[in-house]
């Protein structure tokens, strides 16, 4: 198996996110190889979603091929820039204790999850656009399959946050077994856990805040980076034009397929 698939499926698989591999640090969240890895996956769907202009547009526009294959990583990653101060932000006011570069690995581990969920959709979109011309039912389909692989990457990103914060609560808990192995009677003046309950619920609702701003930079970001797909009476072009927003794209997209 190539070194780079091995690396995924240890991700997939959460060997990475264990919190005995976390205990040191975020080290092994490599981001060169993460962020290569991201933009192969990317580039694959990509591909799959040019096809449907491609296919469906005399002549056909090849250009939608190079389009399709940049904007994809590019709108993980540019999501990722204009997101990645509030997030870090938010987790030093969770008391999470990371760095800006643990930050920027986890985070970008997170994006190669949900990379690789969307790239495993990548058979069933060239599928039924080899075999629907409706171009309102495959802007919905795809727009599905980003949902789904961000909600997979977000729930990636804080299951990793929690296995940090376990791997530090049980780092805490062994330097005190420690401490008591060598000043015996000083259990009573332990240090209390770095975490309370009450600031766990503190963080996750911070967390969950953050969750629906990330939402919506994707959702306008992915807007602003259109067409993916590129509708078949339009001629090719790089980019929409300014104005509107997905959220109301999303409705309109809709309301063609059910006929009104």
């Amino acid at each position: 198996m190539p070194t780079w698939l091995r690396e995924l499926d240890d991700l997939l698989r959460g060997r990475k996110g264990r919190p005995e591999a976390l205990a040191e640090g975020t080290g092994h969240l490599r981001i060169g190889p993460h962020v290569g890895m991201a933009v192969l996956l990317g580039i694959i769907y990509g591909l799959c979603m040019a096809l449907y202009s491609v296919l469906n547009r005399t002549p056909p526009a090849y250009e939608q091929f190079l389009s399709s294959a940049l904007k994809v990583p590019a709108l993980f990653f540019l999501t990722l820039l204009v997101s990645f101060p509030s997030l870090y932000v938010f987790s030093a006011l969770t008391d999470a204790q990371l760095s800006p570069l643990a930050a920027l690995r986890v985070i970008v581990s997170a994006v190669v999850v949900s990379l690789a969920v969307l790239a495993s959709f990548a058979p069933i979109t060239a599928f039924f656009t080899l075999t629907t011309s409706s171009y309102p039912f495959m802007k919905l389909l795809n727009v599905f399959f980003f949902g789904t692989a961000a909600c997979v990457g977000l729930g990636f990103l804080l299951n990793m946050l929690r296995q940090l914060d376990r791997a530090r609560t049980l780092g805490a808990t062994s330097q005190a077994a420690r401490a008591e192995e060598v000043t015996a009677g000083r259990r009573a003046g332990a240090d209390p856990p770095p975490f309370t309950t009450a600031g766990k619920d503190a963080g996750r609702k911070l967390f969950q805040a953050w969750l629906v701003v990330y939402a919506l930079v994707a959702a306008q970001m992915a807007w602003v980076l259109r067409p993916f797909i590129g509708a078949s009476k339009l001629p090719f072009e790089w980019f929409g034009q300014r104005g509107g927003n997905g959220f109301t794209d999303v409705l309109h997209a809709i309301g063609e397929l059910m006929g009104t």
